[in-house]
Protein backbone atom coordinates (compact mmCIF):
# COMPACT_ATOMS: atom_id res chain seq x y z
CA UNK A 1 0.00 0.00 0.00
CA UNK A 2 3.03 2.06 0.95
CA UNK A 3 4.38 1.57 -2.48
CA UNK A 4 0.98 2.39 -4.35
CA UNK A 5 0.51 5.70 -2.41
CA UNK A 6 4.28 6.48 -3.09
CA UNK A 7 4.17 6.05 -6.67
CA UNK A 8 1.20 8.18 -6.93
CA UNK A 9 2.62 10.60 -5.26
CA UNK A 10 5.75 10.78 -8.00
CA UNK A 11 3.25 10.71 -10.34
CA UNK A 12 4.46 7.38 -11.29
CA UNK A 13 1.41 5.51 -10.40
CA UNK A 14 0.58 4.70 -14.19
CA UNK A 15 3.71 4.43 -15.08
CA UNK A 16 4.47 -0.01 -15.58
CA UNK A 17 7.64 0.18 -15.85
CA UNK A 18 8.42 2.53 -12.66
CA UNK A 19 5.86 0.38 -11.27
CA UNK A 20 7.79 -2.86 -11.44
CA UNK A 21 11.11 -1.08 -11.47
CA UNK A 22 9.99 -0.06 -7.26
CA UNK A 23 8.57 -3.72 -7.06
CA UNK A 24 11.97 -5.72 -7.65
CA UNK A 25 13.53 -3.11 -5.83
CA UNK A 26 11.73 -3.44 -2.44
CA UNK A 27 11.81 -7.48 -3.13
CA UNK A 28 15.19 -7.35 -3.76
CA UNK A 29 16.19 -5.68 -0.29
CA UNK A 30 13.68 -7.91 1.21
CA UNK A 31 15.39 -11.35 -0.16
CA UNK A 32 19.04 -9.56 1.31
CA UNK A 33 17.08 -9.04 4.94
CA UNK A 34 16.17 -12.31 4.99
CA UNK A 35 19.82 -13.89 3.85
CA UNK A 36 21.76 -11.67 5.78
CA UNK A 37 19.34 -12.73 9.01
CA UNK A 38 19.45 -16.31 7.99
CA UNK A 39 23.26 -16.04 7.77
CA UNK A 40 22.97 -14.43 11.60
CA UNK A 41 21.07 -17.92 12.35
CA UNK A 42 22.98 -20.03 10.54
CA UNK A 43 26.60 -18.99 12.28
CA UNK A 44 24.97 -18.59 15.54
CA UNK A 45 23.65 -22.49 15.27
CA UNK A 46 27.24 -23.50 14.03
CA UNK A 47 28.55 -21.94 16.98
CA UNK A 48 26.41 -23.62 19.36
CA UNK A 49 26.72 -26.95 17.55
CA UNK A 50 30.48 -26.54 17.57
CA UNK A 51 30.96 -25.96 20.90
CA UNK A 52 28.19 -28.54 21.83
CA UNK A 53 30.28 -31.20 19.42
CA UNK A 54 33.48 -30.29 21.59
CA UNK A 55 32.18 -30.83 24.21
CA UNK A 56 30.30 -33.73 24.41
CA UNK A 57 32.82 -35.31 22.83
CA UNK A 58 35.66 -34.19 25.12
CA UNK A 59 33.66 -35.24 27.76
CA UNK A 60 33.30 -39.04 26.82
CA UNK A 61 37.18 -38.93 27.42
CA UNK A 62 36.64 -38.91 31.38
CA UNK A 63 34.37 -42.19 31.45
CA UNK A 64 36.17 -43.90 28.80
CA UNK A 65 39.66 -42.90 29.77
CA UNK A 66 39.07 -44.59 33.38
CA UNK A 67 38.06 -47.79 31.56
CA UNK A 68 41.07 -48.29 30.15
CA UNK A 69 43.27 -47.41 33.09
CA UNK A 70 41.10 -47.92 35.98
CA UNK A 71 37.39 -49.77 35.05
CA UNK A 72 36.57 -50.22 38.70
CA UNK A 73 37.27 -46.37 39.68
CA UNK A 74 33.27 -44.61 39.32
CA UNK A 75 33.42 -41.10 38.26
CA UNK A 76 30.44 -40.38 37.31
CA UNK A 77 26.94 -40.38 39.51
CA UNK A 78 24.88 -43.76 39.37
CA UNK A 79 27.93 -45.81 37.82
CA UNK A 80 28.47 -47.75 41.06
CA UNK A 81 25.04 -49.99 39.62
CA UNK A 82 25.87 -49.51 36.48
CA UNK A 83 29.09 -51.51 37.06
CA UNK A 84 27.38 -54.08 38.75
CA UNK A 85 25.34 -54.67 35.58
CA UNK A 86 27.24 -53.97 33.35
CA UNK A 87 30.40 -56.21 34.31
CA UNK A 88 31.53 -59.27 32.16
CA UNK A 89 30.85 -62.37 34.21
CA UNK A 90 34.59 -63.84 33.38
CA UNK A 91 36.73 -62.11 35.75
CA UNK A 92 39.94 -63.02 33.44
CA UNK A 93 38.27 -60.50 30.69
CA UNK A 94 37.03 -57.67 32.44
CA UNK A 95 39.90 -55.64 31.75
CA UNK A 96 40.16 -56.27 28.39
CA UNK A 97 36.14 -55.76 28.20
CA UNK A 98 36.33 -52.26 29.85
CA UNK A 99 40.06 -51.10 27.97
CA UNK A 100 38.50 -51.74 24.34
CA UNK A 101 35.13 -50.11 25.35
CA UNK A 102 37.37 -47.11 26.37
CA UNK A 103 39.65 -47.10 23.86
CA UNK A 104 36.48 -47.73 21.42
CA UNK A 105 34.73 -44.57 22.57
CA UNK A 106 37.66 -42.33 22.74
CA UNK A 107 38.78 -42.92 19.00
CA UNK A 108 34.98 -41.87 18.23
CA UNK A 109 35.43 -39.15 20.43
CA UNK A 110 39.20 -38.49 18.60
CA UNK A 111 37.63 -38.85 15.30
CA UNK A 112 34.72 -36.10 15.68
CA UNK A 113 36.91 -33.64 17.51
CA UNK A 114 39.50 -33.82 14.36
CA UNK A 115 36.52 -34.03 11.83
CA UNK A 116 34.68 -30.84 13.50
CA UNK A 117 38.58 -29.19 13.48
CA UNK A 118 39.92 -29.88 10.26
CA UNK A 119 36.31 -29.47 8.55
CA UNK A 120 36.13 -33.05 7.05
CA UNK A 121 32.44 -33.43 5.95
CA UNK A 122 32.55 -36.35 4.91
CA UNK A 123 34.14 -38.01 8.01
CA UNK A 124 31.67 -36.06 9.85
CA UNK A 125 28.67 -37.40 8.20
CA UNK A 126 29.77 -41.29 9.08
CA UNK A 127 30.29 -40.24 12.45
CA UNK A 128 26.68 -38.26 12.41
CA UNK A 129 25.45 -41.51 11.53
CA UNK A 130 27.30 -43.48 14.01
CA UNK A 131 26.06 -41.30 16.70
CA UNK A 132 22.46 -41.29 15.92
CA UNK A 133 23.07 -45.07 15.74
CA UNK A 134 24.35 -45.34 19.32
CA UNK A 135 21.69 -42.73 20.65
CA UNK A 136 19.23 -45.20 18.93
CA UNK A 137 20.54 -48.01 20.96
CA UNK A 138 20.96 -45.99 24.32
CA UNK A 139 17.06 -45.00 24.29
CA UNK A 140 15.64 -48.47 22.71
CA UNK A 141 17.81 -50.24 25.73
CA UNK A 142 17.04 -47.54 28.31
CA UNK A 143 14.18 -49.50 29.82
CA UNK A 144 16.02 -53.01 30.10
CA UNK A 145 19.14 -51.75 31.48
CA UNK A 146 17.22 -49.58 33.78
CA UNK A 147 15.88 -52.75 35.27
CA UNK A 148 19.26 -54.35 35.84
CA UNK A 149 19.66 -50.77 37.70
CA UNK A 150 22.43 -49.80 34.47
CA UNK A 151 20.54 -46.21 34.39
CA UNK A 152 22.51 -44.63 30.93
CA UNK A 153 20.20 -41.59 30.63
CA UNK A 154 23.28 -39.12 31.55
CA UNK A 155 24.96 -40.65 28.34
CA UNK A 156 21.65 -40.99 26.18
CA UNK A 157 21.43 -37.35 27.31
CA UNK A 158 25.09 -36.00 25.94
CA UNK A 159 24.17 -38.30 23.09
CA UNK A 160 21.18 -36.66 22.49
CA UNK A 161 23.18 -33.46 22.54
CA UNK A 162 26.25 -34.64 20.50
CA UNK A 163 23.27 -36.26 17.41
CA UNK A 164 21.83 -33.04 17.23
CA UNK A 165 25.59 -30.82 16.88
CA UNK A 166 27.22 -33.29 15.16
CA UNK A 167 23.77 -33.70 12.27
CA UNK A 168 23.85 -30.38 11.84
CA UNK A 169 27.47 -29.08 11.33
CA UNK A 170 27.53 -32.54 8.58
CA UNK A 171 24.30 -32.48 7.09
CA UNK A 172 23.30 -28.96 6.65
CA UNK A 173 24.99 -26.79 4.01
CA UNK A 174 27.09 -23.92 5.13
CA UNK A 175 25.40 -20.56 3.58
CA UNK A 176 26.89 -18.54 1.02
Amino acid sequence: ILEIFLNFEKGTFFDHEAREDAHTSATEARQRERERGSMIDDAMLRTVATYVLYATAGFLFLPAGRDIVSHKTCILPGEKDMRKAMNATSVKVRTFFWGVWGMNHCMMSALKIYALHSGDLTLLKILSVQTVVCLAYLVLCGKSCLAAKADVSGFRNVFVLEAAAITFLAWCPVAA
